[in-house]
């Protein structure tokens, strides 16, 4: 019979082996395009980036991981409409944006990435699983 798995919630910053050799391949790949000369090598390195912090250091919900990608395509659908796509304008608008994910993130009562332990005064309710 399938039961539902059943894992317990933790917070703060987290790495394994396996986000280990994600960096590795996404450096590569970064690295690999940058050789090539394709115009878009910093595209990989800025998404890598911000999938790293908002995974493992702030623990972003999907809901506004998505948020953010969601306006990095209409970001950068602007620019290359404006042409050239340059990695400063596309940087330059979306660096707010990740600041207000991330701070709209330690807001919320479900924040459970780095220094949670300070910043959640509900923290302890959303490990036991109260706070979905």
């Amino acid at each position: 019979m399938f039961s539902p798995s059943t894992n317990k919630r933790s917070w703060g910053f987290r790495f394994s082996l396996a986000d280990a050799l994600a960096l590795l391949v996404l450096a590569a790949a970064t690295l690999t395009l940058h050789r090539n000369g394709n115009p878009l090598w910093w595209l990989s390195l800025f998404v890598g980036g911000h999938f790293f912090l908002f995974c493992n250091v702030f623990r972003v919900s999907r809901r506004r991981e998505l948020t953010w990608a969601g306006l990095l395509l209409v970001n950068a659908g602007f620019w290359i409409f404006r042409n050239p796509l340059d990695w400063l304008h596309v940087v330059a608008c979306q660096i707010p944006v990740s600041i207000a994910v991330i701070a709209s993130e330690i807001r919320s009562s479900t924040y459970h990435g780095i220094l949670a332990d300070r910043i959640n005064p509900k923290l302890d309710y959303f490990l036991n699983g109260d706070i979905p």
